[in-house]
């Protein structure tokens, strides 16, 4: 049964029991405690399902997957198990701001016509360094971001956004996909629906990997991508789908766009 106020916060784990209790912990400890935590267990071989079972909280629910198939799988997993009338990401080495959930609630309260809330992010390096990551403005209807002139939902996680479930009907994390996922199902959300972005960060992101750990997967995910979009980018940004093309050919990487939005503090 489905309730009105609910957040459902999906969390997807995989091999993660040293870093997952910091993860679970901050959903528990939001200020608005009206939410169901479902983890999502991707076929974890480690001590996850433990580290869960130490929770005594009766709003933990605990989905073990058969076999590792996949963030988006993991996720879909998490949307088919949600009951309430809103539901949140979180990842399980990052950490959630106490009024994180109260504070994009009530953004979604005053903006009845938008869908989907989502803040900025700290994010922490592995050697301790912390930056600002200020999120991309998403405006409804727009696949190209003129000013960094990609796509427009890049460098927006799943952590920061609260969205409304019936937001969600028909759409689903594009399991197909090896990589960009989230920018997929925001792009596709944006051409429907309206976002607010609250420009102040609810999260801490800890990197535990690299931005470039796996180059090859993220051509591999910047090709898939233009090869989902390429009817409505040939027929309206035709411009970038030859420029992000080329770029994939030749190897070119995404940092500078990502250093366009990350501050050091």
């Amino acid at each position: 049964m489905r309730s009105d106020r609910l957040v459902s916060v999906i969390l997807p784990t995989y091999n993660r029991a040293t870093l997952l209790a910091r993860s679970i912990g901050s959903v528990l400890a939001q200020t608005d405690g009206d939410l169901e935590l479902i983890v999502v267990d991707d076929g974890s071989e480690d001590d996850s399902a433990s580290v869960v079972a130490g929770f005594a909280d009766p709003r933990v629910r605990y989905v073990k997957l058969r076999q590792n198939r996949g963030l988006p799988a993991a996720r879909n997993a998490g949307i088919v198990e949600a009951r309430g009338a809103y539901v949140a990401y979180q990842d399980s080495d990052d950490e959630w701001h106490a009024e994180k959930l109260a504070r994009q609630r009530r953004a979604l309260d005053a903006h009845p016509d938008a869908a989907v809330v989502y803040c900025d992010m700290h994010r922490i390096r592995a050697d301790g360094r912390v930056f600002y990551h200020r999120s991309p403005s998403i405006v409804r209807g727009r696949i190209v971001d003129p000013d960094t002139r990609y796509w427009q939902s890049y460098m927006l996680a799943m952590q920061p956004v609260l969205m409304r479930r019936a937001c969600l009907e028909d759409l689903r994390f594009d399991e197909r996909l090896i990589r960009f996922e989230d920018l997929d199902l925001h792009l596709r959300l944006a051409q429907r629906h309206e976002f607010v972005h609250m420009a102040e960060p609810l999260v801490s992101y800890h990197e535990t990997q690299g931005l470039t750990t796996d180059m090859k997967a993220e051509f591999t995910g910047r090709r898939q991508l233009l090869r989902k979009y390429v009817r409505v980018l040939l027929a309206t940004e035709r411009a970038f789908a030859i420029r992000e093309a080329i770029a994939c050919m030749l190897g070119r990487s995404l940092m500078p766009i990502v250093a366009r939005h990350l501050t050091p503090l």
